[in-house]
């Protein structure tokens, strides 16, 4: 599974492709591609443009996003097992934590998309 944690890890066919699923968005060929699905959201609370624009494109795309700080992920528990619970319930989590150590320990056992 390819996640999105740092642009250096896709090479230009991994961008284009991207580019190339954006376009089909754009152009209606996956109306209600997220239609049932849930992405879990960690966006500090001065993100807004990001967040919003993160929310908004889920709502279009038939899907539910769920918010939480991303200090919620600062808490003793495993983030092996945080990423496990979540698993059961989201298609995807959006990250963006101080420590990209975090979001990478996450995606390091994911069995969902990790950006």
């Amino acid at each position: 599974m390819k996640h999105l944690i740092r642009l250096s890890d896709w090479d230009k066919h991994d961008a284009r492709q991207v580019f190339q699923m954006a376009d089909a968005l754009r152009a209606g060929k996956y109306p209600k591609v997220l239609e049932g699905q849930t992405v879990v959201l960690f966006f500090p609370e001065s993100s807004i443009r990001t967040r919003v624009t993160f929310e908004r494109g889920i709502h279009l795309l038939g899907g539910q996003s769920i918010l939480f700080p991303p200090s919620a992920l600062d808490k003793k528990e495993d983030l092996r097992d945080v990423e496990g619970y979540l698993s059961n319930w989201a298609a995807a989590l959006v990250v963006r934590h101080k420590h990209i150590a975090v979001t990478e320990r996450l995606a390091e056992h994911a069995d969902i998309p990790v950006s």
